[in-house]
């Protein structure tokens, strides 16, 4: 056998070993939600491809795995890593209903809708809420999920109010008081309200969730908001730490923005509608299954 011969026997060995072993690739993905999705007419969708941008650090919406398993995704830009979570799921289920591959993108939280707007990715699926601000830069999908407003606080503390501070106690409670949420989220929009009406201390916004959680567990901040899914992850492993309810009359204005919805490029119409039609098919009750098992996976 000649050296060429057996060289190109051993790359055509390697490329599909290279194949076989990618089992976390969006073509061979393991579905583990039956959606019966309708036929949807993508002929006039304005990608060829679903690339989808996230942070891959919010838990339990998106996270970065250190290997490949039966749920999560390769990262595109980041190799060796892997996205899993409850967007990289309806990411999934997405591209399932629109006969798509589904690229993921790692991303810092403030470059997801400039990058929309460049065409860089063309979908945002971050746990991101639809607000009028947004709405002036890129558009969005109807909702995928709503969720609920909560504190994470010290454990001692929310043990010790029963996990629920009533509306008639929060003055008292939250006067004085440092609490801290990411920047650029309606989490840390809402603060304003804790500060204007109850005489709480609005911190500088943090880069990501995990750090707020790192001030309240040194006690820079006596709490910090986020999202009752993003609160058990953040819970789930931070032993230190518990969750606080408050009633979600007091949010106002805000308590409409608690849902998240897929950012999606202006003009893109066709690829909206189709986003939406596949939304639909995804009944509520499978959508709590999805993040209550996404949150369980997280803490893993």
């Amino acid at each position: 056998m000649s050296k060429k011969i057996l060289k190109t026997l051993l790359c055509g060995i390697a490329a599909l070993s290279a194949t076989s072993c990618s089992s976390n690739s969006s073509s061979n993905f393991i579905y583990h939600y039956d959606v019966n999705f309708s036929s949807i007419d993508t002929k006039n969708v304005e990608v060829e491809k679903l690339i989808v941008g996230m942070e891959c650090n919010y838990s339990p919406f998106n996270w970065t795995d250190p290997s490949s398993n039966d749920y999560n995704v390769s990262i595109s830009n980041v190799g060796g890593s892997y996205a899993d979570g409850y967007d990289v799921q309806i990411a999934m289920l997405l591209g399932k209903a629109l006969n798509m591959e589904v690229e993921i993108v790692k991303e810092d939280w403030k470059s997801l809708v400039p990058d929309v707007q460049t065409g860089t990715i063309n979908l945002v699926l971050a746990g991101m809420t639809d607000t009028e601000e947004r709405r002036q830069s890129i558009d969005f999908s109807d909702e995928y999920y709503r969720s609920e407003l909560v504190l994470v606080t010290s454990k001692e503390f929310a043990d010790q109010n029963n996990c629920v501070i009533p509306s008639s106690e929060l003055a008292t409670i939250l006067n004085g008081k440092n609490i801290v949420s990411q920047v650029s989220t309606v989490t840390d929009d809402v603060i304003e309200i804790f500060k204007e009406d109850y005489g709480a201390n609005h911190l500088s916004p943090l880069a990501t969730f995990a750090d707020c959680a790192i001030d309240v567990k040194n006690n820079s901040a006596f709490a910090m908001t986020a999202e009752y899914p993003v609160a058990q992850a953040i819970v789930g492993s931070n032993k230190s730490l518990g969750i606080v309810r408050i009633s979600q009359d007091i949010l106002g204005e805000y308590l409409s923005e608690l849902g998240v919805s897929i950012g999606i490029k202006k003009g893109n119409d066709n690829l909206k509608s189709c986003i939406n039609q596949a939304l639909s098919s995804i009944d509520q009750e499978l959508r709590n299954q999805m993040m209550v098992e996404s949150v369980s996976r997280s803490g893993e």
